[in-house]
């Protein structure tokens, strides 16, 4: 059993208000790993066990969004089952790269995704993300092989740092997909469920989770992600949640430059 007191209680602290962030914003929007992620490694934990720490959490608060989800006879379950399991495949791939790689490469990692989800979430296709839908929903719509290879390059990032594969979901959805905003944010949560329960396995095989860590953080993403679930379907959630993340990610991608490189920003 976890002995929860070996926790210094500023890090006990930080863990479950990370937890609740990356729990809310993988729900009602996505890159919640945007939050847990650097906070973890900023705490002290290596970039290699973080990647891996921070996959009970999306487990956890996926899991959660999902059966909100469900309760609410939201999700078309044949459309997210076909964008499942490419997703699922490319994981597999992804986590099982980024266990073979020193934690040198996986912090360099880190900073070029947090650069790369701050470039998605400020040009035109995230725009386009916040748009409302003007599809029929009650349409499913054709699935190309454009899709299916871009999902399985998503699963592979998705799989080997989780950072930005939640932008990259929605974006591949909506825009290769033609999956309105509405239904593929719903749809998004049981696809990188999936794609989460794979990497997870195998970093747990790997040994590369701190579990004493894992559990605070993974159940107070619980609780943030019931909490978006109920207004996952708000006119603002999404845009409000866009603009918040392009304020974390621009202080978290500064604090990974400095520490790849602390003369270039002096």
């Amino acid at each position: 059993m976890p002995d929860f007191a070996a926790i210094e209680p500023i890090t006990l602290a930080a863990l479950i208000a990370c937890g609740l962030a990356g729990g809310f914003i993988n729900t009602i929007a996505a890159s919640g790993a945007t939050v847990t992620l650097p906070t973890m490694i900023s705490l002290g934990l290596s970039p290699g066990i973080a990647n891996g720490t921070n996959r009970l959490a999306a487990v956890a608060g996926l899991a959660t969004a999902t059966w909100r989800f469900q309760q609410a006879g939201a999700i078309p379950w044949k459309l997210t089952l076909k964008a499942t399991l490419p997703m699922v495949l490319g994981a597999s791939l992804g986590a099982l790269g980024a266990t073979a790689l020193a934690d040198e490469w996986i912090t360099l990692a880190v900073a070029i995704s947090l650069i790369f989800v701050l470039i998605i979430l400020i040009t035109k296709p995230t725009q386009l993300l916040q748009e409302p839908a003007i599809e029929n929903e009650n349409i499913e719509p054709k699935l190309g092989f454009l899709f299916y290879s871009l999902m399985t390059f998503t699963g592979i990032w998705a799989g080997f740092i989780s950072l930005g594969s939640g932008v990259m979901t929605l974006l591949v959805l909506v825009l290769a997909g033609k999956i309105p905003l509405k239904t593929a944010n719903i749809l998004k949560c049981f696809v990188r469920l999936s794609s989460s329960l794979i990497a997870l396995l195998i970093f747990g095989l790997r040994g590369d989770i701190n579990w004493l860590w894992a559990l605070p953080l993974a159940l107070s993403s619980m609780v943030g992600a019931n909490v978006a679930a109920k207004i996952a379907l708000g006119p603002q959630a999404n845009q409000w949640i866009f603009r918040s993340l392009i304020v974390v990610v621009c202080v978290e991608a500064g604090s990974f430059l400095w520490r790849l490189n602390p003369g270039l920003l002096a």
